[in-house]
């Protein structure tokens, strides 16, 4: 029986390692272009964590072939994580150079008003870029946030569609079309600060429900989309040098083509640049639809700028208690 059973959880070992591996080696050459691929990616962490009983099985059992597999799942491990897990050191200077910019969807269902305001004022961003903005919140950012941020542009809506930045710096309106089908128009903005223009972007790619999971095709229509709002994103940036700031809800993870196309075009992710662990930002929710779910599971908000940016801080905001997201912030300096 004992026997029976080492030969069982042996069987079982070989095939967990055998499916990381196929998924991982399709990751890197697909980029989340296959839907079962694609969904994996969002949980990769997990997914690598999962190895671990089987790789105490190769040492309790003594199978050496296991024990190899498991060192190489563990390189593979630290090639996808171990930057986001070493401590990135940087001094902050005063405030006039450096610039507090901050990403944040406070979820167009949530009626707590003055909880997102705690959130923003805490951080204390000098611009905000909000994503499902409803009309009440707008209202809201309008005559409750005015004297902090006397500049906002807003795009409010009832449904996830709505978007918004609040600045504590004037700015102009960028007349470029993006294209369609976002989740709601992205934002351009030329902002002036210390006398430099700085361009900045607010967007919100499309999500990868379980409905869309369930439907492989509408999975694939999501991916491309995605993929292709990422290109023209990168080609603003082309038709307009100089620095920048992307920031918003990516709705997908840094192993898949969106992010990748970004990173490739020259941004830098703050969050790799600057921050310490997972920074993971969603769900905040305990369930997603009628499914029950841990709480902030993946990183899907993102702050993206050009290299003319030093990055000195990335840091997740406290959560108001009502959104499904946590805000992102980080501190930047251009370089001399």
């Amino acid at each position: 029986m004992k026997q029976k059973i080492r030969n069982l959880l042996i069987v079982f070992s070989d095939l967990a390692f055998v499916f990381v591996f196929v998924w991982f080696f399709l990751s890197i050459f697909t980029h989340g272009q296959i839907v079962w691929v694609d969904v994996v990616n969002m949980f990769a962490f997990y997914i690598f964590v999962l190895l671990i009983p089987f790789a105490l099985v190769g040492i309790f059992y003594r199978v050496r072939r296991l024990q190899f597999v498991s060192l190489f799942a563990l390189g593979l491990f630290l090639f996808t994580f171990g930057n986001s897990l070493t401590p990135k050191q940087k001094s902050i200077p005063s405030s006039t150079d450096a610039l507090r910019v901050m990403t944040y969807n406070m979820l167009v269902y949530n009626f707590d008003a003055s909880a997102v305001a705690d959130v923003i004022y805490e951080e204390g961003a000098d611009i905000v870029f909000l994503q499902e903005t409803s009309f009440a919140m707008a209202d809201f950012l309008r005559w409750d946030m005015i004297d902090a941020y006397p500049y906002q542009t807003h795009s409010p809506s009832d449904i996830p569609s709505g978007l918004s930045v609040i600045s504590k710096y004037p700015f102009e309106i960028i007349d470029y079309d993006l294209g369609d089908f976002w989740v709601g128009a992205p934002i351009l903005l030329d902002v002036t600060w210390n006398g430099q223009t700085v361009h900045a972007v607010n967007f919100h790619l499309d999500p990868t429900s379980f409905e869309v999971i369930a439907r492989p095709n509408r999975a694939y229509e999501v991916a491309e989309t995605r993929e292709e709002h990422a290109r023209r994103l990168v080609e603003f940036l082309q038709t307009h040098p100089g620095p920048a700031i992307l920031a918003g809800d990516v709705n997908d993870v840094s192993l898949n083509d969106p992010y990748i196309l970004l990173v490739n075009a020259g941004l830098q992710d703050i969050w790799v640049e600057a921050g310490f662990g997972l920074g993971h930002t969603f769900p905040g929710h305990k369930k997603i639809g009628s499914v029950s779910v841990p709480e902030w599971l993946v990183r899907i908000d993102y702050i993206f700028v050009t290299p003319e940016w030093e990055v000195l801080s990335a840091t997740l905001a406290g959560t108001d208690g009502a959104s499904d997201h946590r805000a992102v912030t980080a501190a930047l300096r251009l370089r001399k």
